[in-house]
C-alpha cells in the first residue's frame, strides 16, 4: 500500500493511537474504593456508558456550547457513582479521574503508533490527529511520547465540531496552509461511521483499523492493525489510485 499522492495523513486517537491501560469502568471503581465504594468497575459499567450517553445528548461535545468541559466529566462521574459512594465524596473523585485521565495511568500507545507515525513522517508527509476528544488531548500524546510526530492535533472541543461532521476534516487541510486537497488526504481510524464515513463524506480517502466491522467494507480499506498497516505501506502496492 502506498502513500503516493498522498500529502496529509491523520490520525483518530482513542482505540487507534491510544488505548486504556485498563477499562475505564474499571478505573473508575479502582478510584471509588477509596471514597467507600465496595463493588467492581463490571458493575459500574453499563452505568457509566449510560451516563455519557446520557451527558453527550443533553451538552454535545463534552459541552462545548454549554458547559466547560470538566464540569461535563464532572456530570458523568455523578451520574455514574451517585448512588454508590457518599454524595459529599463526588467531586472529589471526579477531580482525581479528570486529572489521572491525562496521564500514562490510564493510557498507553496502541502497538504498532510509534512505527507507523516514525515511517510517514519519514515520508515528508503532514500528520495529524483529528479526535472527539476534550483539550486533554494534547498532554495525553506528549505523556506517552508521540507528540513530536504531529504537525497539529484538532479537539472537537477546541474545534466545535465532532467526527462524523465534515468540517472538522476541512479545518484541518486548514492546518497545512499549502493547497493539500482532501483527495490528497488520508485519515485513519476504528470507528465506521465516524472516521470511515465521515473522512469519505469529506472527499478523503480512509482507512479503517479494526479486528471486526459492523458493515461489509472492501477489504483493501481495512486493517486489523497499526502493525498490519505499517507493513502495507512499507510492502504493498499503491492503495489510492
Amino acid at each position: 500500500m502506498s502513500l503516493k499522492g498522498i500529502k496529509l495523513v491523520t490520525f483518530d486517537a482513542t482505540n487507534t493511537l491510544l488505548k486504556f491501560k485498563v477499562p475505564p469502568w474499571e478505573y473508575y471503581a479502582c478510584i471509588a474504593t477509596d471514597y467507600g465504594f465496595k463493588g467492581t468497575g463490571e458493575e459500574i459499567k453499563s452505568c457509566m456508558l449510560s451516563s455519557y450517553k446520557t451527558t453527550w445528548i443533553q451538552h454535545p461535545n463534552f459541552g462545548r456550547d454549554t458547559i466547560e468541559w470538566p464540569e461535563w466529566w464532572r456530570k458523568v462521574v455523578t451520574l455514574t457513582l451517585k448512588d454508590k459512594v457518599p454524595s459529599k465524596e463526588l467531586d472529589n473523585i471526579a477531580n482525581r479521574l479528570i486529572q489521572d485521565f491525562k496521564t500514562t495511568k490510564c493510557w498507553e500507545c496502541n502497538k504498532g503508533a510509534d512505527k507507523i507515525l516514525k515511517n510517514i513522517k519519514e515520508k515528508g508527509i503532514n500528520i495529524g490527529v483529528i479526535s472527539n476528544f476534550d483539550p486533554r488531548l494534547h498532554e495525553i500524546l506528549q505523556n506517552v511520547n508521540i507528540h513530536k510526530y504531529f504537525d497539529f492535533v484538532l479537539t472537537s472541543y477546541e474545534v466545535g465540531y465532532a467526527k462524523p461532521d465534515v468540517r472538522i476534516f476541512e479545518k484541518a487541510l486548514e492546518q497545512c496552509g499549502d493547497g493539500v486537497t482532501p483527495e490528497e488526504s488520508l485519515h485513519i481510524g476504528d470507528d465506521v461511521e465516524k472516521d470511515l464515513e465521515g473522512a469519505q463524506s469529506a472527499n478523503w480517502k480512509a482507512v479503517l483499523i479494526t479486528k471486526a466491522t459492523e458493515k461489509p467494507l472492501a477489504c483493501k480499506h481495512v486493517f486489523k492493525t497499526l502493525d498490519e498497516l505499517s507493513l502495507a505501506v512499507e510492502n504493498g502496492p499503491t492503495l489510492f489510485r
